[in-house]
């Protein structure tokens, strides 16, 4: 679950710096090393929560090739509201 705040996280910041797709989706690069640094696991329990993120239906991840990080998708509801830098700065 935290991971998934984190890429939720990301989300409202990739929306703000244009990483769109056409069809309104956004993609996130959210490596590795950096779930590891944030959540302070292993490589190997890393691995395991973004494969379980990815069975249970609520990320996509698609691989670029050797030595880049994977494109990640959320699926989220269609109402979901992220959080927008204007509605930080008012609280």
């Amino acid at each position: 679950m935290l991971l998934y705040a984190l890429l939720l996280d990301r989300a409202s910041v990739s929306r703000q710096n244009g990483y769109v797709e056409p069809d309104g989706t956004i993609r996130l690069y959210f490596t590795l090393e950096q779930a590891q640094k944030k959540l302070h696991r292993s490589r190997q329990c890393a691995t395991r929560i973004f494969r379980e993120l990815e069975y249970s239906g609520l990320i996509n991840r698609k691989k670029q090739g050797l030595g880049k990080p994977a494109v990640i998708t959320l699926n989220y509801p269609a109402d979901a509201k992220l959080i927008t830098k204007e509605e930080t700065d008012e609280k």
